[in-house]
């Protein structure tokens, strides 16, 4: 370099490192608020309720000039207050009565803008401001905004680890396969039914003609009922009726008899006077009688009419236990 020409190195050296340094002095001295390291501007004080998210660095503006900026911020001793001390341009004359306002910038962030006040007397170095908060409609925007982009910065994350969870992934990867095996199985259905098409209307126009003929079943049956009914009702009085002409007849024989017997024809007549021989024929005619009321109470079990075997052994049971008729 031509400004270090004939100079040692040692010197060179020392020279950039001095640069050096100075330059990374100046610019911590900038990130932290102080526009001059030297401190050419004045430094104000002002308190606050609340910080409103000041920060150091941030812009003091005046009808739209930078004319400063935040260098220091701290909690009073008290712990009840924040304490700001701002530097500004010391070509300026600020009133004492000013004020230094917070002002809310829309999407967020904060500034302070200097209203000048009315008095003729000027601050000086380390001299109190009063602090106040602007109440314009951007304020009351940010207000309402800055809750909303919070909320809405929640629900994005919330969203994120939703979509971020290892099982839904997997079953977002899963359900185009499982999409593919329910096409297959749709298919493999679909052939089923075209190959057996045939099969199922045949068989559901079998089930169509059975049922349109049950109608027909059931007449054909009731009518095949009835004559069987009348068939065996009327073989139930013909046979009955023969065999009581038959007992009647007997019935008469017997009462001839045993008249012939009273008036002492016959060799039975002649014995008549037996109490043994009275007694039997007694006995005969009980027998007779209980005979004769069986028949008439239980036909069935004298009558062998085919397809009635239950009902004749039906009428035999009920006839041993008629009291009547077995005393």
């Amino acid at each position: 370099m031509s400004i270090f020409r004939g100079l040692s190195k040692e010197f060179q050296v020392g020279a950039l490192t001095s640069m050096a340094i100075t330059v990374l002095i100046l610019g911590y001295n900038f990130m932290r608020g102080k526009d001059n390291p030297f401190k050419a501007g004045t430094d104000v004080y002002v308190f606050y309720d609340s910080a409103q998210g000041l920060g150091i660095g941030t812009s003091v503006m005046f009808n739209g000039l930078r004319i400063g900026q935040l260098s220091d911020l701290d909690i009073t001793a008290d712990g009840k207050r924040i304490q700001a001390i701002f530097e500004i341009k010391s070509s300026l004359n600020i009133p004492k009565d000013s004020k230094m306002e917070i002002q809310s910038q829309i999407l967020g962030g904060q500034r302070v803008r200097l209203v000048m006040g009315n008095q003729t007397d000027f601050i000086r170095d380390g001299d109190t401001l009063i602090g106040d908060y602007a109440h314009d409609q951007f304020s009351a925007i940010n207000e309402q905004i800055v809750p909303l982009a919070s909320k809405a910065d929640s629900l994005l994350g919330s969203m994120n680890g939703f979509f971020q969870n290892k099982g839904l992934n997997r079953a977002l990867n899963e359900l185009p396969i499982a999409i593919v095996r329910i096409q297959e199985l749709l298919s493999s259905v679909q052939q089923l039914i075209v190959s057996n098409e045939a099969s199922i209307v045949q068989s559901t126009g079998n089930v169509a003609r059975f049922t349109e003929n049950l109608n027909t079943y059931h007449q054909d049956i009731s009518k095949t009922l009835k004559r069987i009914n009348l068939a065996t009702s009327g073989l139930d009085t013909v046979n009955i009726a023969e065999t009581m002409t038959q007992l009647n007849g007997i019935l008469g024989k017997t009462e001839t008899l045993i008249e012939g017997i009273n008036q002492g024809k016959g060799s039975l007549g002649k014995l008549v006077v037996s109490d043994s021989l009275h007694e039997s024929v007694v006995e005969t005619s009980e027998e007779l009688t209980r005979i004769l009321l069986d028949l008439k109470k239980y036909p069935e079990k004298y009558v062998p009419v085919p397809l009635t075997r239950s009902q004749r052994k039906k009428a035999k049971e009920a006839s041993s236990k008629d009291p009547e008729i077995w005393k």
